[in-house]
Protein backbone atom coordinates (compact mmCIF):
# COMPACT_ATOMS: atom_id res chain seq x y z
CA UNK A 1 0.00 0.00 0.00
CA UNK A 2 2.80 2.42 0.92
CA UNK A 3 4.50 1.77 -2.43
CA UNK A 4 1.27 2.62 -4.26
CA UNK A 5 0.94 5.87 -2.30
CA UNK A 6 4.58 6.72 -3.04
CA UNK A 7 4.02 6.10 -6.74
CA UNK A 8 0.96 8.35 -6.72
CA UNK A 9 2.84 11.10 -4.90
CA UNK A 10 5.80 10.80 -7.25
CA UNK A 11 3.49 11.06 -10.26
CA UNK A 12 1.74 14.16 -8.94
CA UNK A 13 5.03 15.87 -8.08
CA UNK A 14 6.51 15.11 -11.51
CA UNK A 15 3.40 16.67 -13.06
CA UNK A 16 3.82 19.75 -10.84
CA UNK A 17 7.47 19.96 -11.89
CA UNK A 18 6.66 19.69 -15.59
CA UNK A 19 3.92 22.33 -15.36
CA UNK A 20 6.26 24.70 -13.51
CA UNK A 21 9.34 24.32 -15.71
CA UNK A 22 7.58 23.72 -19.01
CA UNK A 23 7.26 20.57 -21.11
CA UNK A 24 9.81 21.59 -23.74
CA UNK A 25 12.28 22.80 -21.11
CA UNK A 26 11.97 19.55 -19.12
CA UNK A 27 12.52 17.47 -22.25
CA UNK A 28 15.70 19.41 -23.01
CA UNK A 29 16.91 19.16 -19.40
CA UNK A 30 16.35 15.39 -19.32
CA UNK A 31 18.33 14.89 -22.53
CA UNK A 32 21.26 16.96 -21.29
CA UNK A 33 21.14 15.37 -17.84
CA UNK A 34 21.39 11.88 -19.31
CA UNK A 35 24.18 12.93 -21.68
CA UNK A 36 26.13 14.55 -18.84
CA UNK A 37 25.44 12.12 -16.01
CA UNK A 38 29.13 11.85 -15.18
CA UNK A 39 29.24 15.64 -14.79
CA UNK A 40 26.31 15.51 -12.37
CA UNK A 41 28.42 13.30 -10.14
CA UNK A 42 31.31 14.90 -8.28
CA UNK A 43 31.76 18.17 -6.47
CA UNK A 44 29.57 21.27 -6.88
CA UNK A 45 30.10 24.70 -5.32
CA UNK A 46 27.15 26.84 -4.24
CA UNK A 47 27.32 30.40 -5.56
CA UNK A 48 23.77 31.59 -4.87
CA UNK A 49 21.03 30.63 -2.45
CA UNK A 50 17.96 32.25 -0.90
CA UNK A 51 16.91 33.52 2.52
CA UNK A 52 14.19 30.86 2.64
CA UNK A 53 16.75 28.06 2.82
CA UNK A 54 17.24 28.96 6.48
CA UNK A 55 14.08 26.93 7.03
CA UNK A 56 15.45 24.02 5.01
CA UNK A 57 18.57 23.48 7.10
CA UNK A 58 21.17 25.52 5.24
CA UNK A 59 20.66 29.24 4.75
CA UNK A 60 22.60 32.35 3.86
CA UNK A 61 24.89 32.25 6.89
CA UNK A 62 26.84 29.26 5.60
CA UNK A 63 29.88 29.80 3.40
CA UNK A 64 32.03 27.64 1.13
CA UNK A 65 28.98 25.43 0.66
CA UNK A 66 29.67 22.44 -1.55
CA UNK A 67 27.84 19.26 -2.49
CA UNK A 68 29.36 15.96 -3.54
CA UNK A 69 27.25 13.47 -5.49
CA UNK A 70 28.18 9.83 -6.15
CA UNK A 71 26.19 6.88 -7.53
CA UNK A 72 24.86 4.14 -5.24
CA UNK A 73 24.28 0.48 -6.23
CA UNK A 74 20.49 0.86 -5.91
CA UNK A 75 20.40 3.63 -8.51
CA UNK A 76 20.10 6.45 -5.98
CA UNK A 77 22.72 9.14 -5.43
CA UNK A 78 24.75 9.67 -2.27
CA UNK A 79 24.75 13.31 -1.17
CA UNK A 80 27.47 14.80 1.03
CA UNK A 81 27.04 18.51 1.81
CA UNK A 82 29.79 20.49 3.53
CA UNK A 83 30.04 24.12 4.61
CA UNK A 84 31.34 26.52 7.22
CA UNK A 85 28.72 27.80 9.66
CA UNK A 86 28.50 31.30 11.14
CA UNK A 87 31.35 30.49 13.52
CA UNK A 88 33.54 29.28 10.64
CA UNK A 89 33.26 25.69 11.87
CA UNK A 90 33.21 22.98 9.23
CA UNK A 91 29.91 21.11 9.17
CA UNK A 92 28.71 18.26 6.99
CA UNK A 93 25.67 16.08 6.43
CA UNK A 94 25.07 12.94 4.36
CA UNK A 95 21.90 11.87 2.62
CA UNK A 96 20.50 10.38 -0.55
CA UNK A 97 18.72 11.58 -3.66
CA UNK A 98 16.50 9.71 -6.10
CA UNK A 99 14.58 10.49 -9.26
CA UNK A 100 10.82 10.47 -8.71
CA UNK A 101 10.54 8.94 -12.16
CA UNK A 102 13.47 7.34 -14.04
CA UNK A 103 12.24 9.04 -17.21
CA UNK A 104 12.47 12.46 -15.52
CA UNK A 105 15.75 12.30 -13.54
CA UNK A 106 15.80 16.08 -13.08
CA UNK A 107 12.76 15.91 -10.78
CA UNK A 108 14.43 14.51 -7.70
CA UNK A 109 14.11 14.09 -3.97
CA UNK A 110 16.72 14.58 -1.27
CA UNK A 111 16.58 12.90 2.13
CA UNK A 112 18.72 13.49 5.20
CA UNK A 113 18.62 11.46 8.45
CA UNK A 114 17.02 14.23 10.52
CA UNK A 115 14.19 14.84 8.03
CA UNK A 116 10.83 13.07 8.56
CA UNK A 117 10.04 13.16 4.82
CA UNK A 118 11.88 13.54 1.55
CA UNK A 119 12.56 17.03 0.33
CA UNK A 120 12.23 18.10 -3.28
CA UNK A 121 15.22 18.79 -5.53
CA UNK A 122 14.16 20.18 -8.91
CA UNK A 123 16.76 20.96 -11.55
CA UNK A 124 15.15 23.80 -13.49
CA UNK A 125 18.18 24.94 -15.51
CA UNK A 126 21.51 23.59 -16.69
CA UNK A 127 24.16 25.45 -18.64
CA UNK A 128 25.08 24.13 -22.10
CA UNK A 129 28.26 22.52 -20.77
CA UNK A 130 26.45 21.25 -17.66
CA UNK A 131 28.82 23.03 -15.27
CA UNK A 132 26.11 25.17 -13.67
CA UNK A 133 22.66 24.10 -12.50
CA UNK A 134 19.77 25.84 -10.77
CA UNK A 135 17.95 23.78 -8.15
CA UNK A 136 14.53 24.81 -6.92
CA UNK A 137 13.35 23.52 -3.53
CA UNK A 138 9.54 23.60 -3.65
CA UNK A 139 7.22 23.05 -0.71
CA UNK A 140 4.76 20.26 -1.49
CA UNK A 141 2.35 18.49 0.89
CA UNK A 142 3.47 14.84 1.17
CA UNK A 143 1.19 12.08 -0.18
CA UNK A 144 -1.37 14.55 -1.53
CA UNK A 145 1.24 16.21 -3.72
CA UNK A 146 -0.31 19.68 -3.54
CA UNK A 147 2.32 22.35 -4.11
CA UNK A 148 2.41 25.26 -1.68
CA UNK A 149 5.26 26.95 -3.53
CA UNK A 150 7.16 25.72 -6.58
CA UNK A 151 9.97 28.21 -6.02
CA UNK A 152 10.33 28.43 -2.26
CA UNK A 153 14.06 27.72 -1.98
CA UNK A 154 16.96 28.31 -4.34
CA UNK A 155 20.39 26.78 -4.88
CA UNK A 156 22.72 27.67 -7.75
CA UNK A 157 25.57 25.18 -8.05
CA UNK A 158 28.63 25.32 -10.27
CA UNK A 159 31.67 23.16 -10.86
CA UNK A 160 34.08 26.09 -10.60
CA UNK A 161 33.22 29.25 -8.67
CA UNK A 162 35.88 31.46 -10.29
CA UNK A 163 35.02 30.42 -13.85
CA UNK A 164 31.34 30.96 -13.13
CA UNK A 165 31.74 34.56 -12.02
CA UNK A 166 34.06 35.31 -14.94
CA UNK A 167 31.65 34.06 -17.59
CA UNK A 168 28.25 34.90 -19.05
CA UNK A 169 26.54 32.38 -16.78
CA UNK A 170 25.55 34.81 -13.98
CA UNK A 171 23.40 36.79 -16.44
CA UNK A 172 21.89 33.58 -17.85
CA UNK A 173 21.09 32.43 -14.33
CA UNK A 174 19.49 35.73 -13.31
CA UNK A 175 17.32 35.66 -16.45
CA UNK A 176 16.09 32.16 -15.59
CA UNK A 177 15.45 33.09 -11.96
CA UNK A 178 13.37 36.06 -13.05
CA UNK A 179 11.42 33.83 -15.43
CA UNK A 180 10.52 31.40 -12.63
CA UNK A 181 9.61 34.02 -10.05
CA UNK A 182 12.65 34.03 -7.79
CA UNK A 183 12.19 37.72 -7.08
CA UNK A 184 10.46 37.74 -3.70
CA UNK A 185 12.27 38.78 -0.51
CA UNK A 186 12.40 35.19 0.68
CA UNK A 187 13.49 33.45 -2.54
CA UNK A 188 15.52 36.07 -4.40
CA UNK A 189 19.18 35.11 -5.05
CA UNK A 190 21.71 35.87 -2.34
CA UNK A 191 25.44 35.47 -2.83
CA UNK A 192 26.86 32.33 -1.22
CA UNK A 193 30.46 33.25 -0.53
CA UNK A 194 33.68 31.44 0.08
CA UNK A 195 35.40 31.24 3.46
CA UNK A 196 38.33 29.53 5.09
CA UNK A 197 39.15 27.70 8.29
CA UNK A 198 40.02 29.94 11.22
CA UNK A 199 43.30 28.71 12.74
CA UNK A 200 45.87 30.13 15.15
CA UNK A 201 48.09 30.87 12.16
CA UNK A 202 45.26 32.79 10.49
CA UNK A 203 44.81 34.93 13.60
CA UNK A 204 48.55 35.66 13.78
CA UNK A 205 48.66 36.71 10.13
CA UNK A 206 45.62 38.93 10.61
CA UNK A 207 47.29 40.69 13.56
CA UNK A 208 50.38 41.30 11.41
CA UNK A 209 48.27 42.88 8.69
CA UNK A 210 46.56 45.13 11.22
CA UNK A 211 49.91 46.39 12.47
Amino acid sequence: MSEILNDIEDGVVVLNYTNFVGLAEVADLVIRFNLNLNKFYGRWEQVLTSLSTNLLGSGIFFSSVNANYSPLPNGEVKVVNKAYNGNFELTSIEGTSRARNPLVPTCRTVKFPDQPVEGNYWIIYASKDFTTIIVSAPIIIPLIGIDISNNFGLYVLTKDREKYWNSDEPQNVFNVLKKYGFDKFYNMPVNSGKSFTITNETVKNKKKLVK
